[in-house]
């Protein structure tokens, strides 16, 4: 008995461990693209390890829906690489193994915690996802300050990504991981609150991209419907009162800060550079794709038109991410919508070994409203953004929001 519980606590330790690495990951796999011209595979090799892990922790104790789960995508796997090789070649193989391996981490990592977690192994605390988050923001606070991160866009628009890479990614970690955090500050002492709420508002504005400045929106929008709307059905109006006051005076300052924040900078220089100058303006489908959507109504008009010509086979198996209509192994443009991406990419089939272990493994429980908060913004990053569901740095963290708690405090 003694022996099974340090197996079980060196085991979670072993989890953590590889999760509190992540941001060390990622500064790794930037200094790569920016120093060498592309991604290190020692990054993708520790994720491909973890994987493999949780794989054989879970397959100790012979789960038959883990089985089924695992022998059905290994058939898809199968399927999929073996079409892309008649259809592309093999000269196009690593590029489509690296981009099914990016989308089905996901859907995979999830099935394997969920399992770890049912057989009592796996543990979760909201304020770990908090310390994670703490991590990403150091490594985008401080270089940034010292003068030694990297910009967030390469011409135009301005910005800082601290050591990072992908301004989406770490765009999506801040949103999804912010509720968390802000509810965990709520707990802390007033000084805590203050230092925590400054660091964690410094490290989204110097991105300077929309998605945690519009994230950061929603959460106190939720927040602050929640709590007043609490105060009405108690008929506490003094309090009522009070907290209104409060919240349009911090209303104010945020908006003073947004103002002299890159992401306001970023808007202007894009309304000016779409020669937009009032409302009406914005209202075409042109201005809306490049402006919200940045183009990416587009990309998924293009795709669309390209899965349209594709054979039977490839639309129920995937068409991959390989251009076709290029020798040379390039991938073709991704629409960074991770729904379409998806059903585009990976046809019928590969929708729905995605989508099939959150019907088989998903365990119904109530949701802390930090987690539902969270959820929300996954569900709208995933659409609106991309980045979410087939990155393993984000779609990791997503993994543990969706997975009960066993600790609920924040």
């Amino acid at each position: 008995m003694v022996k099974a519980q340090d197996s079980q606590a060196r085991t979670l330790k072993i989890i953590w461990m590889f999760l509190f690495l992540q941001p060390f990951l990622d500064v790794f796999t930037s200094f790569a693209q920016h120093y060498v011209g592309h991604s290190s595979y020692f990054a993708l090799g520790i994720k491909v390890l973890f994987l493999f892990y949780l794989f054989w922790l879970c397959m100790k104790k012979h789960d038959k829906k883990l089985v089924t789960y695992v022998f059905l995508v290994g058939i898809y796997l199968f399927l999929f690489m073996g079409l892309q090789f008649l259809m592309k070649g093999s000269s196009f193989l690593f590029l489509e193994g690296q981009s099914l391996f990016r989308t089905f981490y996901f859907p995979l990592v999830f099935t394997f915690l969920m399992v770890l977690y049912r057989q009592g192994i796996l543990k979760i605390e909201n304020r770990y996802l908090v310390f994670i988050l703490l991590l990403y923001l150091s490594f985008l606070i401080f270089p940034t300050i010292a003068k030694v991160g990297f910009d967030s866009y390469a011409h135009s628009k301005v910005g800082n990504i601290g050591w990072f890479y992908s301004t989406n990614e770490i765009g999506g970690i801040l949103a999804i991981l912010g509720p968390f955090f802000l509810f965990f500050l709520m707990k802390q002492k007033w000084w805590i609150r203050i230092i925590g709420l400054l660091f964690y508002l410094l490290g989204i504005f110097i991105l300077g991209t929309k998605v945690p400045v519009l994230s950061l929106i929603i959460i106190i929008l939720c927040f602050v419907f929640v709590f007043f709307l609490n105060l009405f059905l108690k008929k506490e109006w003094k309090k009522l009162l009070l907290s209104s006051i409060g919240s349009g005076v911090c209303l104010v300052l945020f908006s003073f800060l947004v103002f002299q924040s890159s992401f306001y900078k970023n808007i202007q220089i894009h309304l000016d550079f779409l020669g937009i100058q009032k409302v009406q303006d914005l209202l075409t489908f042109h201005h809306i794709d490049h402006f919200i959507f940045s183009e990416r109504l587009s990309f998924l008009c293009n795709t669309h038109e390209i899965y349209t010509n594709v054979n039977l086979p490839m639309k129920i198996i995937g068409m991959g991410v390989g251009d076709m209509s290029v020798n040379s192994p390039q991938s073709m443009k991704m629409i960074e919508m991770d729904y379409f991406d998806i059903i585009y990419h990976y046809g019928v089939l590969g929708t729905l070994m995605f989508v099939l272990p959150f019907f088989w493994f998903y365990k119904k429980r109530k949701y802390l409203l930090s987690e539902k908060i969270s959820l929300l913004l996954i569900l709208l990053l995933a659409f609106f953004s991309g980045h979410i569901l087939v990155s393993p740095s984000v779609s990791v963290l997503v993994s543990l929001v969706i997975i009960p708690k066993e600790e609920q405090v924040v």
